[in-house]
């Protein structure tokens, strides 16, 4: 099915964010586009206007996981002149009615719904079809329609602090610590996914519903859940866009960055040489081929996120939070192998070593995520968790990590293990012991195995010079 193509007017929210004299929203480019050659800047700027468009004026490119309709369908039953009845047993159509519009695929035509009886699925036609509708006939009902909404409601409600592109860089996002999230690398730290996977739809809506504790981002629960799907679609459908920006500037054109054409200069190629080249790629397919393998790639993570078998999944009850396994948590905790008191100390307070310690290519000491902001790890004394304060969630973010951060993923970590963990982690708030307590026993142990064999020595000794 061809993309289809749709023009998002400017809201009365978007006027206001942009200024009635302002030039319409435009998406920004990663800084990494400013290291490629013109040329090349060029084709990126074409890739992503084909199979995008424009904030205003936005593609659904039918290649990607969206849902950017109502509905897509088939007429059911005899349909007569100006009425038909569109086949909803699969329900996922609460937002049809009157004024939506609706696409007939054999004759490419667009009618509108001006009656809508939603238990049978009856809708009424402003007009009467110019070609015969017939039973079993594709229909397209709102085309574009939620990713239109999603545009309007991601401008009201999120686009000052992530930005029109999703780049985490609107225009309130300068005063706000931690920064609001940058889609348009396809993480997301809070997930209910395995650690390969894009965040699931539910991940969405639950992060957007309820908000991340000790962040500026709010709880959105008095949207509707039409509304909430909207704004979901609308960020998925940004962070491809990005993922694919950002994939063909590293792989597709990496031969043609600043850098890398000056080196092929000094090793005797020309400017021109290489622009003929690259002109020569493009027209032969070879870089659309490079581009064809990132989508693929991109889209068969973003489809598998949705299904159970790529969720974390747990297969025991969390055990009663006893003295026992809060103990067994804390031996866990303090584990050198697992180096969680290496970010969040020895007594929970998010004051590890690491938070000293200097990483190469790092422009500072301290720890530092895949957006390259400096991140501390949390107190987990506040008794607040970002992700959601479900045992769930803390089980999650343990087994999956807190994507995009150092925190690591403890995936073959025994499961009863993970339980222990998370009972430990939910009694830190309420614990009196200071920190090292939980190593006195260990060391005591370990100095009285060191100590007897010597005092044993000194004594054969002492009675062999008698």
């Amino acid at each position: 099915m061809k993309p289809w193509s749709f023009l998002i007017f400017c809201s009365l929210a978007l006027l206001h964010l942009t200024g009635c004299n302002s030039s319409p929203p435009q998406f920004s480019n990663r800084a990494e586009f400013d290291d490629l050659e013109p040329y090349a800047q060029e084709y990126v700027s074409e890739v992503l206007d084909s199979y995008f468009g424009t904030p205003t004026e936005s593609v659904a490119w039918e290649r990607l996981p969206i849902e950017y309709h109502f509905a897509e369908t088939t007429v059911s039953g005899s349909p007569s002149p100006r009425k038909v009845t569109l086949d909803v047993s699969a329900g996922g159509h609460g937002s049809i009615g009157p004024g939506t519009e609706i696409h007939f695929a054999s004759s490419n035509e667009s009618n509108w719904i001006t009656e809508w009886d939603a238990a049978t699925g009856l809708a009424t036609l402003e007009r009467k079809p110019t070609q015969t509708i017939a039973e079993g006939e594709a229909v397209i009902v709102g085309p574009g329609a939620i990713l239109k909404n999603g545009r309007h409601l991601y401008a009201q409600h999120c686009q000052h602090c992530h930005g029109v592109s999703g780049d985490g860089n609107g225009p309130t996002a300068r005063y706000l610590n931690p920064l609001p999230r940058d889609y348009r690398n396809g993480r997301f730290k809070f997930t209910t996914t395995n650690y390969d996977f894009s965040p699931s739809r539910d991940d969405l809506d639950r992060v957007i519903r309820e908000g991340i504790p000790g962040t500026y981002m709010p709880s959105f629960k008095l949207l509707k859940q039409e509304e909430m799907q909207a704004i979901v679609e609308y960020v998925r459908w940004l962070s491809m866009r990005g993922e694919i920006e950002k994939q063909l500037i590293e792989t597709a054109l990496a031969d043609y960055t600043h850098e890398a054409v000056k080196l092929r200069i000094d090793g005797g190629a020309s400017r021109g040489e290489i622009e003929t080249e690259f002109n020569k790629r493009v027209a032969e397919g070879e870089i659309q081929e490079s581009l064809d393998v990132v989508v693929d790639l991109m889209v068969e993570r973003w489809k598998g996120s949705d299904l159970p078998e790529n969720m974390v999944q747990v297969a025991t009850n969390r055990p009663p939070a006893t003295p026992e396994s809060i103990a067994r948590g804390r031996q866990l905790y303090l584990d050198v192998n697992n180096k969680c008191a290496s970010c969040h100390g020895d007594a929970g307070f998010g004051d590890g070593p690491q938070n000293y310690a200097f990483t190469p290519g790092k422009p500072g000491p301290g720890l530092y995520d895949d957006w390259n902001n400096p991140v501390k790890p949390r107190n987990l004394h506040t008794g607040i968790y970002r992700g959601g304060r479900r045992p769930y969630d803390l089980f999650c973010r343990i087994r999956a990590s807190v994507k995009g951060t150092p925190m690591p993923k403890f995936d073959t970590m025994k499961e009863e293990d993970v339980w222990d963990l998370v009972n430990y982690v939910y009694s830190i708030p309420y614990e009196e012991e200071v920190a090292g307590s939980g190593r006195l026993e260990e060391m005591v142990d370990s100095a009285e195995s060191e100590t007897e064999p010597a005092a044993a020595e000194s004594e054969s000794n002492e009675v062999a010079s008698r």
